[in-house]
């Protein structure tokens, strides 16, 4: 019983690796297939700068509106301050 389990292992683990067979049409790749750049670099970098600073932007504005409406509902605590006790708290 114990053979009827491993003999699948053991067919698999055979052939596993060494069956690969590289296709004839298949070539490597040449140095006449790599794009040619064209345009100006200087052009699409300042676009690609300004698409990320406004993106940049966007992030630090709703960083601030979620802090902002985070600290007036009172749901956020920076613990600016250590907390003071309320009066009827201190009463007791």
């Amino acid at each position: 019983m114990f053979r009827h389990i491993l003999r699948p292992i053991a067919r698999n683990t055979r052939t596993g690796t060494r069956s690969y067979q590289v296709p004839h049409d298949v070539r490597p790749p040449s140095m006449d297939e790599v794009p040619v750049p064209h345009g100006s670099w200087q052009e699409a970098y300042n676009k690609a700068q300004t698409k990320y600073n406004l993106q940049l932007a966007a992030g630090v504005l709703v960083l601030i509106a979620t802090i902002v409406t985070g600290r007036m509902n009172g749901t956020l605590w920076l613990n600016f301050l250590p907390p003071t006790p309320k009066d009827s708290e201190a009463s007791k």
